[in-house]
């Protein structure tokens, strides 16, 4: 097709979605399938539209009232997977000025204390902080937003990433937790300044189970080895650029790779993931366990597309598992924009990365970020309207968004077309090690990182010799696994715990002199564990690479 095909293709579909609420397990959600796949059957593109089950929890309301001579009405949002309190929960207000800071074990029953009971009001809302404040007895969070704009944003207190097992149970929040926008934030605690205040939260959520549509495109090549470029078709309200331009350029991607590039080397799979939102990445974890034989054994890389195309989004940035050659991401970059990504960083916790413990050597995604950012939203490009009613048509920038199809169209390129793969194995050790270093500079000196350092030097000679494809691929899933999980291939971590390493990172900031001896034990056996789990990791990559 023509670049104006795919654009004219792209534009129908943004203009379909406009109006369509597409929260999964909502009409308007399998009604954005029922036209994505009638494009798909128009165009006589293969395709199946899977049913997965998801545990959906839908945010429906929340509120805020302040008690005084003149109750106080403040707006307010609830989260996904936060407690349904219809009736109320009434407490009394305490700023936790110590939110956004380090607690040390020894200091965590004082700060236990000071919150248990109380509504608490903080800088912060992300899980593993709402995941303390259960433990410690608070009767529910108002997180206030950390940046000035006005809209109140849809988000997710959900622990657990995907559908949960029956031990993930009880991690689920017992506690309301509702947001509040800044200058709100600010007016409450100017009157908690003056005296002690009574006040009230409501929530109200709708948890519940739905069948969800999963469509997949499956385009062929002449090996059994494919590439996954996936987007998450559900959204907050009507979402345009949260994730309808994704949607729209991965339509892009389809047609463009099923009629204008010839025969395949590889495969490409496109997934339209429901229950990004509201399951917690529920529909990527649930094709990640129904399909984990054919992921680990025939797919090379994983594309997330989530935000192209954004008003403002002026500077690409690329997030990269490591493993890939950054000159290879900026080549495609440079070659549409003139210029390199303005960074290139790891990926983090987000964006429907479901398949660390599968093989996959190469997981990348590019991002949007204005050149001056006044707003925290992660998403749409850092514009002030993610996660909101605001997120609409307007919002696009249908330049950025052409500039992102271009980029995308040159990855996949290289990765369909061409014999080898983009990976540079001794660069990712490389970053490994450093990253390493950083983290031993945050652990208390007792607990030494030296043997899993001594295993990624082996590996860094290792890997200046010549090795076969199939043998790099597999040491660098490996590698993944490390530096991106801290469990069994078979369970996803948490949905926090980042950063190099996550089975460490819990560790940091901890010094003997500031435990108990029983947490001091606990935090040892967590050390011991990860230590020899990694190095028995590189072990076996060691052993692919000396074969």
């Amino acid at each position: 097709m023509l670049p104006n095909d795919l654009q004219q293709a792209m534009q129908a579909l943004l203009q379909s979605f406009q109006h369509l609420h597409r929260l999964s397990g909502s009409a308007d959600a399998e009604r954005s399938v029922d036209w994505l796949c009638a494009q798909l059957r128009t165009h006589q593109i293969p395709f199946k539209r899977e049913r997965c089950r998801l545990w959906l929890s839908d945010p429906l309301e929340g509120s805020l009232i302040v008690q005084g001579s003149v109750p106080l009405t403040i707006p307010a949002k609830t989260r996904s997977f936060s407690a349904h309190c219809p009736e109320g929960i009434e407490a009394e207000l305490y700023y936790d000025q110590r939110s956004l800071v380090f607690v040390p074990e020894f200091e965590y029953e004082s700060w236990a204390n000071a919150v248990r009971g109380k509504l608490v009001v903080a800088d912060q809302g992300y899980e593993d902080y709402v995941q303390r404040l259960m433990q410690a007895g608070a009767a529910g969070l108002i997180h206030i937003w950390g940046s000035v704009e006005p809209a109140l944003h849809e988000e997710t207190v959900g622990p657990i990433w995907g559908t949960p097992v029956p031990d993930d149970v009880l991690r689920y929040p017992a506690l309301p937790v509702i947001s509040i926008n800044h200058q709100e934030g600010k007016t409450l605690l100017q009157h908690m300044l003056h005296s002690p205040l009574q006040a009230c939260i409501f929530t109200r959520l709708h948890e519940h189970v739905a069948e969800c549509s999963l469509p997949i495109v499956e385009l062929t090549g002449e090996s059994e080895e494919f590439v996954l470029l996936s987007s998450h078709y559900d959204s907050w309200h009507e979402g345009v650029t949260d994730n309808a331009t994704g949607n729209a350029l991965c339509l892009a991607m389809a047609l463009h790779f099923a009629h204008n590039s010839g025969p395949l080397k590889r495969g490409l799979r496109i997934a339209f993931w429901p229950g990004h939102s509201n399951a917690r990445y529920g529909g990527s974890t649930w094709y990640a366990d129904n399909y984990r034989a054919e992921l680990m054994q025939h797919c090379v890389a994983h594309i997330n597309v989530d935000s192209p195309g954004c008003v403002g989004g002026s500077e690409v940035v690329v997030n990269a598992s490591g493993a890939e050659s950054t000159f290879w991401l900026n080549q495609a970059i440079t070659s549409v924009t003139g210029t390199t990504a303005s960074r290139i960083t790891p990926m983090g916790k987000g964006g429907d990365q479901s398949f660390w413990g599968l093989g996959i050597p190469l997981h990348f995604a590019l991002r949007e970020e204005p050149a001056l950012r006044t707003s925290l939203s992660p998403g749409s490009g850092g514009g002030w309207w993610w996660h909101t009613e605001e997120d609409t048509l307007d919002k696009v920038d249908e330049a950025h968004l052409w500039r992102d199809v271009q980029i995308h169209q040159r990855w996949l390129e290289t990765l369909l077309l061409s014999d080898t793969l983009p990976v540079d194995p001794t660069s990712y050790v490389c970053a490994l090690r450093g990253a390493l270093v950083q983290l031993q500079s945050e652990l208390d000196p007792m607990f030494s990182v030296k043997p899993i350092d001594q295993m990624l030097q082996a590996l860094e000679k290792a890997l200046l010799l010549e090795h076969q494809p199939s043998d790099l691929k597999r040491v660098i899933g490996i590698l993944h696994r490390v530096r991106y999980r801290a469990s069994d291939d078979y369970h996803p971590d948490l949905s926090y715990h980042g950063d190099a390493f996550p089975g460490l990172q819990i560790l940091r900031g901890h010094r003997s002199e500031q435990c108990s001896e029983r947490f001091w034990l606990m935090l040892e056996t967590q050390f011991i564990r990860q230590r020899d789990r990694a190095c028995e990791l590189f072990a076996a990559s060691l052993d692919i690479l000396k074969r």
